[in-house]
């Protein structure tokens, strides 16, 4: 869902995060908990928290569930007050 947000191919998130393109693909054909290291779910995290992504956890809430908010949104700029 990050990936798709922001319109990153996967050769981009790989350059970013340092994972194979291989790996990418082989942990977004999993429904669920993919069977892979902390180490790459760190790296992954980690490219998309810098670029902006704010991961929320499942809070158990009807309406809620894990999902992704922007922090920041690409390409926009901060205006000073």
């Amino acid at each position: 869902m990050a990936r798709a947000a922001l319109r990153w191919p996967v050769d981009e998130l790989a350059r970013r995060s340092g994972v194979s393109q291989a790996s990418i693909r082989r942990i977004e054909s999993v429904y669920g908990v993919p069977n892979v290291t902390v180490s790459i779910l760190e790296k992954l995290r980690t490219a998309f928290e810098e670029a902006g992504i704010v991961f929320l956890a499942d809070n158990g809430a009807r309406d809620g569930g894990p999902g992704i908010r922007f922090n920041r949104y690409p390409g926009r700029q901060a205006v000073a007050a």
